[in-house]
């Protein structure tokens, strides 16, 4: 019972948290309440939808338990106060954000432990949880997608997937895997948000015609 409020706790806070990150987004763009709500749903569920397309999980999660597409649609529209009253919407955003990336990348690759796929596996579709959500929201919000540019975003995802395929191999106190692996997540991502750190480019000088 305890392992079941924890991962519904866990799963509540990550829709809530990337419904913020959508909301915030479209509110930037000064998009209308229906374009709040969503984005707000999009980052909430898209990179499930696609984990679950891809292990065959079908019918997707959202429409199995539709309170995931309620609650972030909730959360969206109770972010829309936040810009109407002026209230500096971006640093809250990255604050949602990587705690929604942590929260499912972490989530994504238990889940698709649970169905018997390998760790190698499992963690990428953690990855795939965590970040293809705000490839959407990005994209429709016409931003360059945050794991396009130089941001330690996937890899913090990917840190805290791997590090719960790996804590999951010991026989740790309920919920120590998925809190510990979701806490280094978020802390690397918060991390590199504060210290403003950066993956390296890839530059080619572009060949001269001959």
């Amino acid at each position: 019972m305890l392992a079941i409020n924890l991962l519904a706790f866990l799963q509540f806070i990550g829709v809530a948290a990337f419904a913020v990150s959508g909301a915030l987004v479209a509110g930037e763009r000064e998009m209308d309440w229906f374009g709040v709500v969503v984005l707000g749903v999009i980052v909430a569920v898209g990179g499930g939808t696609l984990r679950d397309m891809m292990l065959g999980a079908t019918p997707v999660f959202w429409i199995v338990s539709p309170w995931y597409v309620a609650v972030a649609s909730g959360f969206a529209l109770a972010t829309i106060p936040l810009v109407m009253w002026g209230i500096d919407v971006r640093r809250p955003m990255l604050i949602a954000d990587a705690i929604g990336l942590a929260v499912f990348a972490v989530l994504g690759t238990r889940k698709a432990l649970d169905m018997g796929i390998s760790g190698s596996v499992a963690v990428i579709m953690g990855v795939v949880t965590g970040v293809f959500g705000g490839l959407i929201r990005d994209v429709l919000a016409n931003r360059t997608p945050i794991i396009l540019k130089r941001e330690v975003y996937a890899i913090a995802a990917l840190i805290g997937a791997a590090l719960f395929v790996l804590l999951r191999q010991f026989d740790l106190p309920a919920g120590l895997d998925l809190w510990g692996s979701i806490a280094v997540a978020l802390a690397i991502r918060l991390a590199a948000l504060a210290m403003r750190w950066s993956i390296p480019t890839f530059k080619v000088e572009p060949t001269e015609p001959e």
